[in-house]
C-alpha cells in the first residue's frame, strides 16, 4: 500500500501567478456560507422568472357602451324668487344618451344624471334658454333632446286681503259658537300679477265638532281661493297660519240694561243726562232661565258720589241674576251730567180713564174741564223742550163699580223730569154708569184716549196704591217717579219717551 507524505508548502514563499490569486479568491468566495446564500436565492428568481414568464395574460382593451335615459327632470336654479317666478316651462324633462364603460353605465341610476336650467340672467317674459347636463365620472354625454326649453318668466306681486276662518260641525249638546276672533286679522299675499289678480279670499278652517269650551290661540294654516272656491297654487301667503280663538258658550241671551239710582244728589241738582258705556249685556245660563228675562235691571248707579253741577263718570258693577252663571260685560261706566235744578208749569193736561169695560161708560166729572196743570222741576233745557203731549194723567178704573168715585190719577213723566209737589196726590171725580141705564145722551166730559194709559192698576176712590204707584225712591231720588218703559238707553230723553210714573199718593 502505497504511502503518502503530505509535504507542508510555506506561503510566504510561495509565489503564485495572476490566475492562480483570482482563484484563490473565488475559492474563499465559496467557501463563504453567506455569498452562497446570495447567489442560490438570485438563481431561484431567476429560474420562477423564466417558468411563468409564458403565463401572464395580456390587459384587455375597455369594451365602450352606451345607455338612453329617459325622463330626466330639469333642475332650475338662479331665478330670484323673491321677485320673479318661472309660471311656465314647455317641458321639465329630457332624454339623455350617455356613453362610457359598461361596468360605469350599469352602476349608475337615473338620480346621478343632472340636467340644469340656469335662471339668474332670465328676462321678465318668454325665453328659450340652454340646458346643461352634469353626468358621473368616466360618463360622457353624447345628446340631449331637448337641448334648450322655453320658460316664461313673471314679476311677483304682493297684496293684503282679509283673513275668513270658517267652522265644521256643532258643539257639544247646550252650547253655542261665539263671534270669532284672531291675529292677525289681515295677511299679504304674493304671487304672479295674473294670479294675483285671480284670489277672492284667504281662508281658514277649525272643527268646532262637540266643543264644550272655548278653543284658544289654535293655529290655523290659511289658504288662497279664488271665487270656485279651489285653491290657487304658489301662493306665499304672510304669515301662513294665524291664531284663532272660537268662543263656545252655554246659551245666552243679549237683553237691554235698566238704570236704577241710589243715593241722593245735593240739593238743588237735577240730571240732565245719563250715558251708559253699553246699552246691553249677555246672560249665560239654561234655556229656562233664559226665557224668563227680558232686561237686566240690577245697574244700580250711586248719585251721592257726585257733589257739584257736571259731568262725571260713576263705575258699576255688574253681578248675574239668581240662577245664571255668567254676565258679559262684568263692570260698565255711566256718564252722569248734572245740572241747577228749575222749574216750568204745563197747563191743560188730559186726563185720560183707562180700564173701563166694554159694560159701562165712565166720565170726567171734576174738574169739569178734564184737564190739569203741572208745576214741574228738572234740568232747563228738559222742561224748555216739554209740552202736554208729553205728560199723561190717567185715572183707573178698572176695579170700580158704577157709581161716583174720587180716584187717584197716576202721572207719568218723561225721565228726569219731576213735579214739584209730588206729595201731594192728584185726584178726578170719575162717574161710572152701566151701559143698560145711560140713554143715548153722550157722557158730558172729553173722550178719553185710551191708548195713552199704562196697564197698570190705577188707585181707588180709597187712595190705595195700584200696581202703577210710587216706587220712585228706589230708582231715581231726583223725581220720585218711576220710569214704566223699561228703558235701555239713559240718554237725554226725546219728547214723549222713557215716561215716570207719579200716582201723586202722599
Amino acid at each position: 500500500m502505497k504511502s503518502f507524505v503530505q509535504i507542508p508548502l510555506r506561503k510566504k514563499n510561495v509565489l503564485f501567478s495572476g490566475s492562480g490569486r483570482g482563484l484563490i479568491i473565488m475559492n474563499k468566495w465559496i467557501n463563504n456560507n453567506n455569498i452562497s446564500k446570495v447567489l442560490a436565492l438570485a438563481v431561484s428568481i431567476l429560474l420562477w422568472s423564466m417558468v411563468h414568464l409564458n403565463d401572464v395574460t395580456p390587459t384587455p382593451t375597455a369594451k365602450i357602451d352606451s345607455r338612453i335615459i329617459d325622463n330626466v327632470k330639469v333642475q332650475a336654479f338662479g331665478l330670484d324668487e323673491k321677485k320673479y317666478i318661472l309660471s311656465a316651462m314647455d317641458t321639465d324633462q329630457v332624454q339623455l344618451e350617455v356613453k362610457g364603460k359598461k361596468s360605469d353605465l350599469l352602476s349608475m341610476y337615473s338620480e346621478d344624471y343632472k340636467v340644469r336650467l340656469d335662471l339668474s340672467n332670465a328676462k321678465v317674459g318668454t325665453s328659450t334658454l340652454p340646458l346643461s347636463v352634469d353626468v358621473p365620472s368616466g360618463v360622457e354625454v353624447v345628446s340631449v333632446q331637448p337641448s334648450s326649453v322655453t320658460v316664461n318668466i313673471e314679476k311677483r306681486d304682493t297684496s293684503s286681503f282679509p283673513v275668513s276662518i270658517v267652522t265644521s260641525g256643532q258643539p257639544a249638546t247646550g252650547y253655542q259658537m261665539g263671534s270669532i276672533t284672531m291675529e292677525p286679522s289681515t295677511v299679504s299675499v304674493t304671487l304672479p300679477e295674473s294670479d294675483l289678480k285671480r284670489v277672492d279670499k284667504i281662508q281658514g278652517s277649525v272643527s268646532i265638532d262637540g266643543e264644550d269650551a272655548t278653543i284658544k290661540e289654535k293655529r290655523v294654516k290659511l289658504t288662497a281661493l279664488d271665487k270656485q272656491g279651489k285653491e290657487i297654487e304658489g301662493a306665499v301667503i304672510e304669515p301662513s297660519s294665524i291664531s284663532v280663538v272660537v268662543p263656545i258658550t252655554p246659551p245666552y241671551k243679549e237683553v237691554p240694561i235698566e238704570l236704577h239710582y241710589t243715593g241722593q244728589l245735593p240739593d238743588g241738582l237735577v240730571i240732565s243726562k245719563a250715558q251708559p258705556s253699553v246699552t246691553t249685556v249677555k246672560l249665560y245660563g239654561s234655556q229656562e232661565a233664559l226665557a224668563g228675562i227680558k232686561s237686566y235691571n240690577d245697574v244700580d248707579v250711586d248719585l251721592g258720589q257726585i257733589k257739584d253741577a257736571g259731568t262725571m263718570v260713576l263705575p258699576v258693577d255688574l253681578t248675574p241674576p239668581q240662577g245664571f252663571e255668567k254676565i258679559e260685560p262684568s263692570s260698565m261706566e255711566v256718564e252722569i251730567t248734572t245740572v241747577s235744578n228749575s222749574q216750568r208749569v204745563i197747563d191743560d193736561i188730559p186726563i185720560t180713564i183707562s180700564g173701563a169695560g166694554s159694560d159701562v161708560q165712565a166720565a170726567i166729572k171734576s174738574p169739569a174741564s178734564g184737564t190739569m196743570s203741572l208745576k214741574l222741576s228738572g234740568a232747563p233745557g228738559l222742561l224748555n223742550s216739554l209740552t202736554k203731549d208729553d205728560i199723561q194723567l190717567i185715572a183707573s178704573v178698572g176695579n170700580l163699580k158704577p157709581g161716583t168715585h174720587q180716584v187717584n190719577l197716576q202721572v207719568v213723566l218723561p225721565r228726569y223730569v219731576s213735579r214739584v209737589d209730588q206729595g201731594t196726590a192728584l185726584t178726578a171725580t170719575i162717574e161710572i154708569k152701566d151701559n143698560a141705564a145711560t140713554t143715548s145722551t153722550q157722557p158730558d166730559s172729553k173722550p178719553h184716549d185710551n191708548s195713552k194709559g199704562t196697564t197698570d192698576n190705577g188707585t181707588t176712590d180709597n187712595g190705595t196704591k195700584g200696581s202703577g204707584g210710587n216706587t220712585g225712591s228706589e230708582t231715581d231720588p231726583n223725581v220720585d217717579e218711576t220710569d214704566n218703559n223699561g228703558a235701555a238707553n239713559d240718554t237725554t230723553p226725546p219728547e214723549g219717551q222713557e215716561p215716570q210714573t207719579d200716582t201723586g199718593s202722599p
